[in-house]
């Protein structure tokens, strides 16, 4: 992993993200950066004379994104970390996906706002719209996730994916990193589903490298089964892999999502099909 991208609204969320990203940076090498976007209409009202003042506020801004990163700098586990700022004036989510495209991003790391609005009741609108848009992977982190947890990983999986060698190297990394071991879990919910052991072994080939094992759990309500697979198993993080499939199943997915991450309060890393 050699760069991560953290944006921020200030926000207690966005601080928590942070301390996870610049934990990672520091155990990976990556370097960091942290982008604020401003709105097009912030600190400008309908006075002509306030335009002018434009410039002025998007200075503040600058001074007060750096005064936010020096906090993190002087912790003495992060004083070795890369970090450079950004700050644009535009919105947030195709402001995120295309520096995430500039630096080069390896993973995307952003915190749980709990916005409002359909997708936004849980992973926070703007979280949401970027996991929508780019190919990157997305560690989502809620605010009382603690960093440098080095519990197991939960991967909810329904093993009709291909997952990018992008993905498939920031897991292998992370796992790797933090001594985890990976509980594969499908939840059957529909009668007459079997253990496919088939599916199992190109799973296990892609994952060579990584500690893991299958699990099969009946359920009809996903959301649930994994939420208390993830308690039973004490794990650290949730994987979830984002699929475009078809409309169909894109609206499955995202169901199922929403209703994991409403009542799982561990990190979400969500990584990508190689056919989106």
């Amino acid at each position: 992993m050699k760069s991560i991208l953290v944006p921020t609204d200030f926000s207690k969320c966005a601080a928590n993200a942070m301390q996870h990203a610049l934990t990672l940076a520091r155990d990976t090498g990556a370097r960091v950066t942290v982008l604020h976007v401003v709105f097009p209409n912030e600190g400008v009202d309908n006075n002509v004379y306030n335009v002018f003042w434009s410039d002025e506020y998007m200075a503040e801004r600058i001074k007060g994104l750096d005064h936010w990163v020096k906090k993190f700098q002087r912790q003495a586990s992060f004083q070795k970390v890369q970090i450079k700022t950004e700050c644009q004036i535009g919105f947030p989510v195709p402001a995120i996906c295309d520096v995430a495209d500039g630096v080069h991003a390896d993973l995307i790391v952003m915190g749980t706002t709990g916005a409002t609005g359909l997708r936004g009741a849980f992973l926070g609108s703007i979280a949401a719209g970027v996991l929508s848009k780019t190919q990157r992977p997305l560690l989502s982190i809620p605010k009382r996730a603690v960093a440098g947890d080095a519990k197991n990983a939960v991967f909810a999986t329904d093993f009709r994916f291909k997952p990018d060698e992008r993905s498939l190297a920031v897991l292998r990394e992370m796992m790797t990193l933090r001594k985890s071991k990976l509980h594969i879990v499908h939840i059957m919910d529909k009668p007459g589903e079997y253990r496919d052991t088939v599916q199992e072994q190109a799973l296990s080939q892609k994952l060579a490298g990584i500690p893991h094992d299958f699990h099969y759990l009946h359920d009809r309500d996903i959301a649930q089964a994994v939420s208390n697979f993830i308690e039973s198993t004490d794990a650290g993080t949730l994987i979830a892999i984002a699929h475009e499939h078809s409309l169909l199943h894109r609206l499955f997915f995202d169901s199922i999502t929403r209703r994991l991450a409403h009542r799982i309060h561990v990190p979400m890393l969500t990584l990508h099909d190689a056919g989106n």
